[in-house]
């Protein structure tokens, strides 16, 4: 792997270690958790908990806050792993949060409606039912453990959660506006509802996870290799 692929992994792994080193009276950082599924043994380590809140860093560009406001899914089926696996550890959580700091974000575009105003965002995460947290999990190891016997050319195919993949949208535009009038998710509604004097913008999907470099193994990978093709 070339190590430029590494930069934001080597920028999150330090705002972590920086983070780890404040002083917060009473608080437990980077604490190691084990809990056993179905056999098999499960270690978290939340990035911070404390009177009952459990907080875990991500740096992350400015694009999640603003496609995502509410927070990825997958960063909400981890909070919450984390709180049923401290409960498990007699460690109650009422509180699940996500401080997101944004690698990437522009000073000149924190005026636009969208555009977070500041470089860092803390998200609510909701608390799912401890059956639901249980269930997710033990269907995720059993995922995993079936996978691990499969040769390559017959493993499940990635969804598009997976990928994080982005819709191919049409935006309907005026003459000197930024934003979008209106953005539709076919050429045919875009055009049916575009006035005089609108243009459409096409915007092409995006395997987000695949196409920037989030997946490291991208390379071997048959399911992105018949994307690109198809491209």
């Amino acid at each position: 792997m070339d190590a430029s692929e590494r930069i934001w992994l080597l920028l999150g792994s330090a705002v972590h270690y920086i983070l780890e080193k404040g002083e917060i009276p009473e608080a437990q950082k980077e604490q190691y958790i084990k809990v056993e599924v179905d056999g098999t043994q499960v270690i978290g380590r939340p990035d911070l908990s404390q009177h009952r809140v459990t907080d875990d860093y991500k740096v992350t560009s400015v694009w999640s806050m603003v496609f995502e406001p509410e927070g990825r899914k997958d960063w909400h089926a981890q909070l919450n792993i984390y709180r049923w696996m401290r409960l498990k550890n007699n460690l109650p959580t009422d509180k699940l949060r996500v401080c997101a700091i944004l690698r990437d974000w522009q000073q000149n575009k924190a005026y636009d409606a969208d555009y977070p105003p500041v470089p860092v965002a803390i998200i609510d995460i909701p608390i799912w039912p401890d059956d639901k947290v249980e269930s997710y999990l033990k269907e995720r190891i059993r995922m995993h453990l079936e996978a691990e016997k499969l040769p390559d050319n017959e493993l499940p195919l990635c969804n598009d959660d997976d990928m994080w993949s982005k819709a191919t949208t049409y935006a309907i535009m005026k003459p000197n506006r930024k934003t979008a009038v209106r953005v539709c998710y076919s050429r045919e509604e875009a055009e049916s509802k575009a006035c005089e004097g609108e243009f459409i913008v096409e915007r092409p999907g995006k395997r987000s996870r695949c196409e920037g470099g989030y997946c490291d193994v991208r390379t071997w990978c048959s399911q992105f290799k018949e994307y690109q093709e198809a491209k």
